[in-house]
């Protein structure tokens, strides 16, 4: 006989507790961890050496890029490695490969440097140069020079990366069709031939005007 006049055997309730009950509210219910969307969990899934948007936005010398990116496939902060090419030719690399705001600041971050650091707006020509009491001027100048080259070789590998993964995560992030974001990657990233072919006539141009003042 059961006291609750239910039927021996049928299934009962489990206790939820009542408000107040000492018993229920020892324990919480934790809530799930939100689950990440779609495009995410692909971002995360796909090894980043064989994703062929990478390598469809880098374009020439992906091979070489590989090898170089792998660093930052291990740390997703900042790590120094070396590019030669951006470090000799500094704003042309850049603008050749579309990283337009590096390309822009090497340009003119020089420049504003020694000024910053001399207090003098003398223009180093060969005749500036060559004067006695240019000599410090000349050394500051030099220091800038190479500092310049170090950091362009130094950071060029890594906002390569960086431009490249932007890329390829808003693709995913737009959901763009299969069809469409190789195309698309190839169209935004690869190589800017005219913009070095602007750089180095300015170069030129640049070089020639302090060998003639």
């Amino acid at each position: 006989m059961s006291d609750s006049g239910s039927p021996q055997g049928a299934p009962t309730e489990p206790n939820r507790g009542t408000p107040g009950d000492p018993a229920s509210e020892g324990t919480t219910r934790v809530p799930p961890e939100p689950s990440l969307p779609a495009w995410a969990r692909k971002q995360l899934s796909e090894n980043p050496l064989t994703d062929p948007r990478l390598s469809t936005f880098i374009g020439p010398n992906w091979s070489v890029y590989q090898r170089k990116f792998v660093p930052f496939f291990e740390d997703p902060g900042f790590v120094p490695t070396w590019n030669w090419s951006a470090a000799f030719f500094q704003s042309a690399w850049f603008l050749y490969r579309k990283l337009y705001l590096a390309a822009f600041a090497f340009m003119l971050g020089p420049g504003v440097v020694f000024r910053l650091l001399t207090g003098t707006d003398v223009q180093m020509t060969m005749a500036e140069m060559q004067k006695p009491e240019n000599q410090g001027l000349l050394l500051v100048n030099v220091a800038v020079g190479i500092s310049s080259i170090i950091t362009a070789g130094g950071v060029a590998n890594w906002l390569l990366y960086r431009r490249a993964r932007a890329a390829v995560a808003l693709t995913a992030m737009q959901a763009l069709p299969a069809n469409e974001t190789l195309p698309w990657l190839a169209r935004v990233g690869g190589i800017n031939r005219l913009g070095v072919a602007l750089a180095v006539a300015v170069f030129v141009m640049s070089v020639y005007a302090t060998i003639m003042a």
